[in-house]
């Protein structure tokens, strides 16, 4: 028993000290000498704040083969993956054209002064637009709670009768001494708080010109940077309606000794918490202003205010605006109700006011909202769309079209969900892959050098997003047009992106690939969520042409075939354990494929500058392998012409050696052709033995033991050997490594 209090009694003094150490009640005295002493900090509007948010958690750059691009690691959700519980939940998987997007329109607010415009953030169904709305609220809420993110409101305090005065209007008595603020009085002392309700800045309870005057003392000492943006929210705006009258008759009762309604304010720390409400609000769209007011002063537990104050209406704002207020409003799926339903926009958004019967509030919001393609398409038509353009910034939110980037979606569900430790390998990569090439569109060649049309109007679909993701171009290419295939990378991710049925904006969505994955889960064919069950999945789900808007697509010249897609990536499947299983047995590695490529091009290189190679074996100069190299071009079958083809490749190095300097050469990423011609030149040669090996290595997997014990020791030790690389190379349990196997002989070999 004793053991136990003393444990609470210590999170009981550790709240206490996390309090005091927070700074979670100060009195206005206190909060001002606060602000004065960072006066950047504390002035911040919600612009600024999300801003400096961004900006806390810092960026990165992540390299894409259409270029590099900024992320923000707030989009990581880093508070999430420190509480190690195996990864971040609501991370966003790529977008980072997005986050920078609406990076930059929040320094364009900064720099008008105030947030002008609703960010509408557009893309199909299912393309992380609440995703990404929501992780950055979740990363407000956590950004309140450190020191660089704290952030203040204020009460408004009335004392009890001990401490109260007669010409205020309070009960008889007079205090026992001087005091100089009520804001850290005990609760018995307190006989009546009103909260902020609009969460007003501390510094608004100062008159308007004193504010201004403040502001160029604090500039001209250097406390408050020059360049140094304050928002009009804090230069021009002003106290809630009910927080301005109880000011004014405050002033009134004390005859005009400011000091003494200023005792009456209590500045508190508060966090952001979508939760509750605090700050951070997401509503669906409605029939009315998204803010009310209500009278107080009938409230039967507030008699305890003075009755100077008593006599005033009181009025206390509420409603989704109000709630938000100081942070971040999301209008999930703005476009789905009548345009007519957020009329009230127009002017809050341009103006930071929302009129009411009663009063006009100063409102410091971040306006954010999504919709889909489809209502954002019928909204141009709308007759007014040109009044709500001008008040909206739209950010592009589009489908992935990278499949190693779209992989990363499944892995983290898997990582986190019922899945874990039941996903076979590669099954994350079929329903990536197949999603992507259900995204694409056929490219115009008109719109390439001349040169390069016949490459891009022979580009298939798995061509296409292949390039995309960086893993292969088209196989045929000569170096100069696989050069300048590759320095047009950007401008084809880019084609018809101005479009309204722009590539990336239909195809499979992630929600649905989830579901394919977890259907695929109870498949009882197989063992777990395996790539043969997600295949099946796939067949069944492109049945459903009445259910799903992209499979009413009709083929063009490959592009959205949907049943060949299925197809197609599991021949790509494929060829990933086909590669495996031949690591596995030993017969041969990437590292030697390396090796061999790397001697070809230094024997190369010599023979062009006719000079001698070094032989480390012989430990003297040795003439270039003739052999070697006629060996190997043989197998790309160069042809006659072999010194043209080896200039090229020489050329090709040195273009990367100027690109990327001081860095390795990546042959396998240089010349993917010549390795991949290796590796088929290899398969054909070794085909029986792999066939041979891969029945052994059945026979150890299968569930009957005689089959294995039924192999010559040697054999069976060899196949043991090859299962338990599989299995830690390459990640399979025996039953997954038994299925892809089988599939492999049966489609293969």
């Amino acid at each position: 028993m004793d053991d136990a209090l003393s444990r609470l009694r210590e999170i009981e003094r550790s709240v206490h000290d996390e309090f005091v150490a927070n700074r979670r009640v100060l009195s206005l005295d206190e909060y001002f000498a606060l602000f004065c002493a960072e006066p950047t900090r504390y002035a911040r509007t919600a612009a600024a704040y999300v801003r400096d948010c961004l900006d806390y958690y810092g960026t990165y750059e992540v390299e894409r083969p259409g270029g590099t691009s900024t992320r923000y690691a707030l989009f990581d959700c880093p508070w999430e993956t420190a509480q190690g519980d195996g990864g971040a939940l609501h991370r966003v998987v790529g977008h980072e054209e997005a986050q920078g997007r609406l990076y930059r329109l929040l320094v364009n607010f900064l720099r008008e002064g105030r947030v002008t415009r609703l960010v509408l953030l557009h893309g199909p169904n299912g393309s992380a637009k609440s995703s990404l709305i929501r992780c950055l609220a979740d990363g407000l809420e956590h950004y309140s709670q450190t020191d660089e993110g704290a952030i203040y409101r204020f009460n408004w305090v009335f004392p009890s009768n001990r401490l109260s005065k007669k010409r205020l209007g309070f009960a008889d008595g007079v205090p026992e001494g001087p005091v100089e603020s009520y804001a850290h009085l005990d609760e018995a002392d307190i006989d009546a708080r009103l909260h902020g309700d609009l969460r007003d800045h501390p510094l608004l309870i100062l008159p308007r010109d004193r504010r201004a005057r403040l502001f160029a003392e604090l500039r001209a000492s250097g406390a408050l940077a020059e360049d140094a943006q304050l928002g009009s929210y804090l230069t021009d705006g002003d106290l809630s309606p009910r927080s301005r009258a109880i000011a004014d008759a405050l002033l009134n009762a004390y005859h005009g000794d400011f000091q003494r309604v200023t005792q009456h304010i209590q500045v508190e720390r508060f966090y952001f918490s979508r939760r509750y409400r605090v700050g951070v609000v997401t509503i669906e769209p409605q029939l009315h202003v998204d803010a009310t007011m209500r009278q107080i002063t009938m409230d039967q537990g507030l008699q305890a205010l003075p009755p100077s104050l008593r006599t005033l209406n009181l009025y206390e704002a509420g409603g989704d605006l109000v709630d938000a207020n100081r942070g971040l409003i999301e209008y999930n799926d703005l476009l789905k109700k009548p345009l007519d339903t957020y009329k009230y926009l127009l002017a809050t958004c341009e103006k930071g006011t929302v009129a009411l019967p009663n009063a006009i509030l100063h409102l410091d919001v971040l306006f954010m909202a999504s919709s889909n393609e489809k209502h954002l398409s019928a909204f141009k038509e709308y007759q007014d769309f040109s009044s709500f353009k001008g008040r909206m910034d739209l950010v592009k939110m589009p489908y992935l079209r990278n499949y190693r980037v779209e992989k990363d979606i499944y892995d983290e569900q898997v990582a986190r969900g019922a899945m874990k430790g039941r996903v076979a390998p590669h099954a994350s990569y079929v329903v990536a892959l197949w999603a992507v090439l259900t995204r694409l569109k056929r490219p115009d060649p008109s719109r390439y050098p001349e040169a390069l049309r016949p490459v891009i109007a022979r580009l298939s679909p798995l061509e296409k997003a292949e390039l995309y993701a960086g893993d292969r171009e088209p196989a045929g290419l000569t170096p100069e047009l696989s050069r300048l295939l590759w320095s047009v990378l950007p401008d084809l991710l880019a084609e018809g992106q101005e479009e309204d049925h722009y590539e990336g904006s239909f195809g499979a969505s992630p929600r649905e690939m989830k579901e394919v994955m977890l259907n695929a889960l109870q498949n009882p064919r197989y063992q777990g969520s395996s790539p043969l069950g997600v295949l099946d999945e796939l067949r069944e789900l492109v049945k459903l042409r009445t259910v799903f808007e992209f499979l009413q697509r009709e083929p063009d010249e490959g592009y959205h075939d949907h049943d060949a897609f299925i197809e197609q990536v599991q021949g790509r499947w494929l060829d990933r354990v086909d590669d495996e299983v031949r690591a596995s047995m030993g017969l041969v590695s990437a590292e030697q494929y390396d090796d061999l490529v790397s001697r070809y091009i230094r024997h190369v290189s010599y023979s062009l500058k006719k000079e001698k190679v070094y032989d480390e074996a012989a430990g003297r100069m040795e003439e270039p392998d003739q052999r070697l190299m006629d060996q190997l071009e043989g197998i790309w079958k160069v042809g006659a012409d072999r010194d043209a083809f080896r200039q090229n490749l020489i050329g090709r190095i040195g273009a990367w050696r100027i690109d990327f300097p001081g860095q390795p050469i990546e042959y396998r990423k240089l010349f993917p052709q010549l390795f991949h011609a290796l590796e088929q030149d290899y398969y054909e040669q070794q085909r029986g033995t792999i066939r041979r090996l891969s029945e052994h290595v059945l026979a150890v997997l299968s569930e009957d033991p005689g089959h294995a014990q039924a192999l010559a020791p040697g054999d069976r030790e060899r196949a043991e050997a090859s299962i338990e690389r599989l299995e830690q190379e390459f990640g399979y349990t025996r039953p997954a490594a038994r299925e892809a196997l089988s599939a492999l002989l049966s489609h293969r070999y």
